[in-house]
């Protein structure tokens, strides 16, 4: 990797710890040579020059914020933890400022991580998207009903699903909703998808990971007691609403997510450190 000369600065504005790690880190940055652009996550408006690096200082909605914005430039991001867990970030602010050479130098590591490429059809015609996804992107329905979900992996039906929703998520994503809905942990680097069913009303519905290779299509079937409002959130930032009848059609994205973190960095660490692996 080339030696970083300017960098985008994305912060959140909303987290007191976040606002403070990102005015040191900008004035190291400066102080070293770097030019610096910044971009607050909570302005309806992002603009930016391209630069070398983007750095995310917050959680890991900053992260999923900057990768939104950057993927289509080929920027690569260095998550910095200001949030809850940062299960994207790539170094805690503390180590950064111990590195910042290091990282200035071009000497950071690029890590890959798959993309969703997320669409909506509607009478045979694309209506949204395709769009990218990091961590995932989720159906349901903000009222207290459950619906109904066809999926179809490639040119085989799957399943009729009828609960709260579904969640698609990368392995990156796997650490995100679709844990908290009973997913597995996914290494980042497989070339997979989970679906992972949101409060299946069939006690034997349960997470299902999936090859990356073939496209997996939900079709919108509705409710029991007649239509209802249902959503597509791609990254919990782009939201849709649903038609019955309407398809959501999610594959790999052709493009990756370039995620930076120094050479020592280990995602087995990151999962003993976020989750208290072996503590007792």
């Amino acid at each position: 990797m080339k030696r970083i000369k300017t960098v985008v600065l994305f912060y959140n504005s909303k987290r007191r710890k976040a606002m403070t790690y990102a005015a040191a880190i900008e004035r190291r940055l400066k102080a070293a040579g770097a030019g610096v652009s910044r971009v607050c996550v909570n302005d309806a408006y992002c603009d930016f020059k391209a630069a070398d690096a983007a750095v995310a200082v917050g959680g890991d909605g900053t992260v999923l914020y900057a990768a939104r914005h950057v993927i289509g430039r080929g920027i690569p991001v260095l998550g910095i933890n200001a949030g809850g867990l940062g299960f994207l970030s790539g170094i805690e602010q503390k180590d950064f400022l111990k590195s910042l050479d290091v990282f200035l130098r071009g000497d950071f590591k690029k890590i890959r991580r798959s993309l969703l490429s997320v669409r909506v059809e509607r009478g045979g015609k694309t209506v949204f998207g395709p769009l990218p996804a990091l961590n995932d992107c989720v159906i349901r329905s903000p009222e207290s009903r459950a619906f109904t979900l066809r999926a179809s992996f490639g040119e085989q039906f799957l399943s009729e699903y009828f609960g709260d929703g579904l969640i698609i998520s990368t392995p990156s994503g796997s650490t995100a909703y679709s844990l908290a809905a009973s997913g597995p942990i996914v290494m980042p680097d497989l070339e997979v998808f989970l679906l992972s069913p949101i409060c299946p009303h069939t006690l034997t519905h349960r997470p299902i990971v999936l090859s990356a290779a073939e496209e997996l299509k939900v079709e919108v079937r509705g409710g029991h007691s007649g239509p209802q409002v249902v959503t597509l959130s791609i990254d919990g930032q782009e939201n849709f609403r649903l038609a019955p009848g309407d398809t959501v059609a999610v594959g790999k994205h052709s493009r990756s997510f370039q995620m930076l973190a120094p050479e020592g960095f280990s995602y087995f660490d990151i999962l003993r450190r976020k989750l208290s692996w072996g503590e007792r």
